[in-house]
């Protein structure tokens, strides 16, 4: 870094009303240096011109905050910062500088660093940083990340509602799904084999029911009613049986959890059938209806019993299963509703956050464009320079912010041609009105030389007559006198000869007298065109007024 020295303590306010401007190429050399930069800095024009922006670098400056506006120069955007500077005595000055990139065929050429007044507060603040830098405590600025624009922010808010769309359709869906397949297994596992294992109850009970019956006909004195009472009950026993065996099929969905349950219940009834196939075969065999019947009905009551027993353990662990899916599918939804529910609260937190980063990247600066916009339309070109958003509001902010700072350098280079034109024309004016009355006094000599010589000539022309008049005479006399003859036709001849050159001269000067009319005559529109020129820069100065009570109003404010 380069230390330009020496450097002292005397301090250089810059006014408000000032704005130092320079111009350099892409290597940082100036090319141009307005004459507030030039007073200011306390060099000659010749001697910046030419030579590195550095030269006015003070070494209080951190090597860092150059390297940040370079960094941020080289990618295209404007930078702004307080910066200290030093004057050519060593003494230094405070500015709040905003440097732009210029470009042409958008292409960039060079930059532009326009400097104004630096606040207390922001010259406070600034010696805060930079001692901090100086130190090592570099603190990086919070800022919104470059890829924060418009069309990102569209893109990732349409990919966000796509997401939280496809989750919520998911979780419903896939809810939805969830509980379909947990009522038909409740269905197909637990609420069929439940409802068979009632029938089977009740064809139990429809069993024992008819073989008490068969009990009590078997002790009937009537045999022959007997008989046919008990052809019935075996055709109802038949019946009953073969639906059993029907119903043991629902038995097949059941669960695989009730699998002993469900083979006790068939193993009873495989046993129960037995008997009870054997018991409707000796009273089809029309045996004996005496004890041995008897005893074998009791003994399939007793399986009965059994299979009634297994058939209801095997209907109550249904029953416990389907209380406990049931439990599971309560919470289940509990899960994916609560989920559900989460999934709602951070969408609708993700949304506010981004839409507040949204509205501080994005929206603000885009307003702050257009509101710099229509005050540069109203003429207020020192209003306050905003660097901030980024996607395409800060590009449009920093394009406004770059065409504010071209602007307004361009109207102080037209206001001061503008004032330079004002002088010279004054100047010009002066001398003309100068030459016109030389001319005016010239006019008058010349005319006054031409009347005079026009005397001289009527003069002139009456001696040359008299000289020839004399010359006849004398040659009509009747003694001539040859000498005085000769010396009158000598006289008459010079005096002819003297007629005819003041006619020359007479006619030379009118000529001259043209001519100088002529040139008052260029005079007089030269001052005209002077007056014409005098007035465009008084317009000029006008049009530059018409952005001064703005700039007068953001001082007094």
């Amino acid at each position: 870094m380069k230390h330009n020295l020496p450097v002292t303590s005397r301090h250089t306010e810059i006014p408000c009303d000032l704005t130092l401007v320079s111009k350099t190429d892409l290597k940082g050399v100036i090319t141009y240096a307005n004459e507030d930069f030039v007073r200011i800095s306390g060099y000659a024009l010749h001697e910046l011109l030419g030579r590195s922006h550095n030269i006015v670098r003070h070494p209080d400056m951190p090597p860092l905050a150059f390297e940040d506006m370079w960094r941020t120069l080289k990618s295209g955007k404007p930078w702004r910062g307080i910066v200290k500077n030093r004057c050519k005595d060593g003494g230094y000055y405070w500015v709040d500088a905003c440097v732009v990139p210029i470009k042409q065929h958008d292409q960039v050429i060079g930059y532009m660093s326009v400097r104004k007044h630096a606040s207390e507060d922001a010259i406070a603040a600034a010696q805060t940083l930079y001692q901090n830098m100086a130190m090592g405590h570099t603190k990086t600025p919070r800022r919104l990340p470059s890829w924060l624009g418009i069309r990102t922010g569209v893109c990732a808010g349409s990919l966000f509602v796509a997401l939280l769309m496809l989750a919520g359709g998911i979780l419903g869906i896939g809810g939805l799904k969830m509980s379909d397949n947990a009522l038909t297994h409740l269905y197909q596992a637990q609420l069929l084999p439940v409802s068979a294992i009632t029938e089977v109850e009740a064809l139990l009970s429809n069993n024992r029911n008819t073989l008490l019956e068969m009990s009590w006909a078997t002790q009937q004195k009537e045999q022959g009613a007997a008989q046919l009472e008990l052809n019935r009950q075996v055709t109802q026993l038949r019946t009953n049986h073969d639906e059993i065996h029907a119903l043991l099929n629902h038995l097949q969905s059941a669960s695989a959890q009730v699998e002993p349950q469900k083979t006790a219940l068939v193993t009873a009834l495989s046993h129960y059938s037995k008997k009870l196939l054997g018991l409707i075969e000796q009273v089809t065999s029309h045996q004996s209806l005496a004890q041995p019947a008897l005893q074998a009905e009791l003994r399939a009551l007793a399986l009965n019993q059994a299979a009634t027993a297994a058939a209801t353990t095997l209907r109550a662990s249904l029953t416990e299963m389907a209380r406990m899916e049931y439990d599971q599918a309560l919470e289940r939804n509990d899960r994916i509703r609560n989920l559900a529910m989460i999934g709602i609260a951070f969408g609708l937190i993700v949304v506010v956050l981004v839409g507040q980063l949204f509205i501080r990247g994005i929206v603000n600066p885009l307003n702050a464009s257009i509101h710099r916009l229509n005050r540069i339309a109203q003429g207020d070109l020192q209003g306050e320079i905003d660097l901030s958003g980024t996607g395409e509001s800060g590009q449009l902010n920093h394009a406004a912010a770059i065409m504010q700072l071209h602007l307004k350098v361009m109207m102080d280079e037209i206001a001061l041609a503008a004032r330079r034109i004002d002088r010279h024309c004054a100047t010009l004016n002066t001398a003309l009105y100068e030459v016109t009355e030389h001319s005016e006094e010239q006019h008058e000599r010349v005319y006054s030389a031409i009347r005079s010589l026009d005397t001289a000539i009527t003069e002139t022309s009456k001696l040359s007559e008299r000289a020839e008049r004399l010359m006849r005479l004398s040659e009509q006399s009747s003694t001539p006198h040859l000498e005085l003859a000769q010396e009158t036709r000598e006289l008459a001849t010079v005096t002819r000869l003297t007629a005819f050159g003041a006619d020359e001269v007479a006619q030379a000067m009118h000529q001259v007298a043209e001519l100088i009319v002529e040139n008052r005559g260029e005079a007089q529109r030269a001052w005209r065109a002077s007056e014409e020129l005098k007035r465009t820069a008084v317009e000029l100065n006008q049009l530059v007024a018409y952005f001064e009570p703005a700039q007068r109003e953001t001082e007094g404010a």
